[in-house]
């Protein structure tokens, strides 16, 4: 396996080192953000790529009528790239079937056995309009849903955290073995209680749980929101997506958050050290920045601050010199000559801020704030 050229060896960047000031600036500048009211709502904003705007909607879609084709409705946005739906079931009844239909093939459908009883998501749909149909089993069907959320996608300015020039490279550029790791690697979407969707990055920890930011899912509600991409490799790419089933375990400080999917996949985790990076070791990143398909970057990718002050200020990440964007929050920071997973990417550097540096939270502390039961299952698997 090769590094690319103008890697750490031969074409070093300008910034090597985070010093202690540097850091202490980051921090400040991510303090007032923390600080907002609601769930980290304004840190979203300033590092997350936001693919969306949420609307408040009470789209009613009883009472149906007598027959087969119980009920339709047409929603239109035209400047939307995609529309996504949540429904609430304000009155669950059995023997039905809901179908949202976008322009062209695209469309997704659930049942009533599907739905359950609360509330539930569709797919992102590509478009700007739909057309949702409910079928009825029976005649007279007494169920009640409403549309009371509309996430209308539209493109966005992508922040930035590169350090020199933009050496980020498509994952199908790579040799076979970082294409193999990147397998484990898919893009978040969800939306946030706060408002807003956004997308960052997260990785298979055993075939069934998943590692991202804290500050990208935070609660069970945006846990059950979210859109789990594979295998998004190119624009054309044929995606695997999934849901997820729980929000298992997060943490503030730490800035992670461990999810369950809906069920296990065939493809192999990526592999958790616990030894601490070492200043100038050299790096690779797999990411989706800005939501943008899955990228690397290995070039000029190192280490530069074994120890720096996390997200509250204690001593739990490390900086290094790996381009990210937007989007890239909830990578996966592997050392690149064991490529395994040394750290869990969140912080680029804010804007006007010097020092040049983006952060990882060390794996041994992720692992050690897991919970007893919950890292067993990690260091167990099959």
């Amino acid at each position: 396996m090769q590094r690319e050229p103008g890697s750490n060896a031969t074409r070093p960047k300008a910034v090597r080192h985070i010093a202690a000031a540097a850091a202490s600036a980051i921090l400040a500048a991510w303090a007032p953000m923390a600080a907002q009211a609601g769930p980290f709502k304004v840190e979203r904003a300033a590092v997350l790529k936001s693919i969306g705007d949420v609307e408040a909607t009470d789209i009613r879609l009883f009472p149906l009528e007598t027959g087969a084709v119980a009920f339709r409705h047409l929603i239109t946005r035209p400047d939307a790239l995609t529309l996504r739906l949540h429904f609430s079931v304000r009155k669950p009844a059995p023997g039905w079937r809901l179908l949202v239909k976008g322009q062209g093939e695209s469309g997704w459908a659930i049942s009533d056995v599907e739905a359950g009883s609360g509330g539930f998501w569709s797919d992102e749909i590509p478009g700007s309009r739909v057309e949702i149909t409910i079928e009825s089993s029976a005649p007279d069907n007494a169920l009640e849903l409403v549309i009371d959320k509309l996430v209308v996608g539209r493109s966005k300015i992508t922040p930035v955290s590169i350090v020199g020039p933009n050496q980020l490279s498509p994952i199908g550029r790579q040799d076979a073995p970082i294409v193999a790791l990147g397998r484990s690697v898919a893009r978040l979407r969800f939306v946030a209680d706060g408002g807003g969707a956004f997308t960052c990055t997260a990785f298979l920890i055993t075939r069934d749980l998943m590692l991202t930011n804290q500050h990208c899912l935070a609660t069970p509600t945006e846990t059950e929101s979210a859109l789990v991409d594979f295998d998004f490799d190119s624009a054309t790419a044929r995606r695997t997506t999934m849901r997820l089933k729980e929000l298992l375990a997060t943490d503030i400080p730490l800035d992670f958050s461990v999810v369950r999917l809906t069920q296990p996949v065939d493809r192999a985790p990526l592999g958790l050290s616990t030894t601490r990076p070492q200043d100038g070791g050299t790096l690779l990143v797999i990411q989706h920045p800005a939501g943008e398909p899955k990228q690397v970057s290995i070039a000029d990718c190192a280490v530069s601050g074994a120890i720096v002050p996390g997200r509250d200020g204690s001593p739990v990440d490390f900086g290094h010199t790996c381009d990210t964007k937007g989007g890239s929050s909830g990578s996966p920071v592997l050392d690149f000559d064991g490529m395994q997973v040394i750290g869990l990417h969140h912080l680029g550097f804010p804007e006007g801020v010097m020092g040049l540096v983006n952060q990882g939270t060390h794996i041994a502390r992720i692992l050690e704030a897991m919970g007893v039961e919950l890292r067993e299952e990690v260091e167990n698997q099959d």
